[in-house]
């Protein structure tokens, strides 16, 4: 059973929903410590010039050792109303934009208190998309007190998984040879992106996923 994981993500981009599409469960790290200026409480959609930040607003000054998933919002500000708006002007001629319009009012018209369930909701949003099956798992739900790649092993153990597949950014540090006492394969994830058609001329990368369901609805899936 191949296992992947990944610290939860507002609106996370294709090689996320990529490594997802590829296992048979997939771990979400909620209780990992939160990271500033990182992809956990923001994500890119495109506008007419390129690439454009929609920033979720955190609570987080003096809580930097805190787990993702207690990161508090800072409700006192417009951010929903504000990130529905700038996908409503951005993607208005976008293929799929009414399909998924009465969705993504939903979503944002919810109440969220924590960045861990807001990254949850969008994840589940862009999932439900795409048609990806995995099933889904919390790592807080495994109680595990181990860090780094001994932490990875033991969510693999603990879920009955004998193959984890990485993503290629974490060669630099993964240390292979505990997975190997183990006896759990790593494989690792291999992913280009191809260009495909987005709503203004020309092709920006590494946005949010968001980005392609919007244009290419479900067949996006085939990019991942």
């Amino acid at each position: 059973m191949i296992l992947a994981a990944h610290q939860l993500q507002y609106m996370p981009g294709l090689r996320f929903l990529s490594k997802m599409r590829r296992a048979d469960v997939f771990v979400l790290l909620d209780d990992v410590q939160y990271e500033r200026r990182e992809f956990q409480n923001r994500n890119r959609i495109r506008v007419p010039a390129g690439p454009q930040y929609l920033t979720v607003p955190v609570l987080a000054k003096g809580r930097y050792d805190d787990a993702i998933l207690d990161i508090p919002l800072d409700n006192s500000r417009p951010w929903a109303a504000d990130h529905l708006n700038a996908i409503k002007m951005n993607y208005a001629r976008a293929a799929h934009f009414n399909t998924y319009l009465p969705a993504l009012e939903a979503l944002y018209g919810a109440r969220y208190e924590r960045l861990g369930e807001l990254a949850l909701a969008t994840i589940n949003f862009l999932r439900k998309g795409f048609g990806i099956a995995a099933p889904m798992r919390l790592s807080s739900e495994f109680g595990l007190k181990t860090a780094s790649t001994a932490r990875l092993v033991d969510i693999c153990r603990a879920a009955g998984s004998d193959e984890y597949l990485s993503g290629a950014g974490a060669r630099n540090y993964l240390d292979e040879s505990l997975f190997a006492a183990a006896g759990i394969k790593v494989s690792w994830q291999k992913f280009e992106v191809r260009s495909y058609a987005q709503a203004f001329p020309g092709f920006t990368p590494d946005l949010s996923a968001l980005d392609l369901l919007l244009n290419l609805g479900p067949s996006g899936a085939d990019f991942l």
